[in-house]
């Protein structure tokens, strides 16, 4: 059962109040607060937030214990290969764009690989229902930073969970928070569909939702609030 789904069942039973906001898996709490002040108002718009910038969380949630491994293994660079705004390495996934001069690291929840022009940094960010379609996607980070200058771009994919152990996974760009130095725009595309075997490159025309004057800082993660039948709400 989705979490959209088990916060419907527990509004149709009287027992949750505010339903209009969906619950979230928050994966990463710093790479989540980074998102949420990128892009407050799509996520408002899309009730993962409310008016007051806080979300709701399950109380528990049986994940994978290494995001990180999977995206790296599974996670195809597709998305970028319409891409003009930076170089793109081609493979089927991120392990496969590994030459012989990449450095890559691992974590948990992410990893990194450093190429000769730029360094590919990915995070598993959160686990969400994003278009409201009753099923659950990963939203995952993908940030490009060219090692000579230029601009920075942050991917924010749509992921479908994987439905088995070899499955290549495919993201959709949900938004693009593009800076050049401390200047920062975010371009947010209409994501209603997402499919798990097709990934269209973010074309115009794109909407732009938040305009970003400068970087964000990361505040501390989420305190958590008090328990609601199951879900509990945070603040940002």
């Amino acid at each position: 059962m989705s979490i959209a789904r088990f916060c419907v069942l527990l509004c149709l039973g009287g027992l949750l109040f505010g339903c209009s906001t969906r619950p979230v898996v928050v994966v990463e709490k710093d790479q989540f607060i980074r998102m949420a002040r990128a892009m407050p108002k799509e996520l408002k718009a899309r009730n993962l937030l409310d008016d007051q910038g806080s979300y709701v969380a399950p109380m528990s949630f049986a994940g994978y214990k290494n995001y990180g491994d999977v995206l790296f293994q599974r996670l195809s660079p597709s998305f970028m290969f319409g891409e003009t705004a930076h170089d793109v390495y081609l493979g089927a996934t991120f392990a496969a764009t590994i030459l012989p001069d990449s450095r890559v690291k691992h974590w948990d929840n992410g990893f990194s690989i450093r190429h000769a022009t730029q360094t590919i940094t990915v995070n598993m960010v959160a686990i969400a229902d994003w278009n409201n379609d009753g099923q659950d996607e990963w939203i995952v980070s993908c940030v490009v930073e060219p090692r000579m200058g230029g601009k920075t771009r942050t991917y924010y994919l749509l992921v479908p969970p994987p439905q088995n152990s070899s499955e290549v996974l495919k993201g959709t760009v949900a938004a693009v928070n593009e800076c050049f130095g401390l200047s920062c725009t975010v371009f947010v595309r209409d994501s209603k569909i997402i499919e798990r075997t097709a990934s269209n490159p973010l074309v115009p025309p794109t909407e732009v939702h938040d305009v970003v004057p400068g970087l964000q800082p990361v505040t501390e993660p989420p305190k958590k609030g008090p328990v609601k039948d199951g879900l509990e709400e945070r603040n940002l």
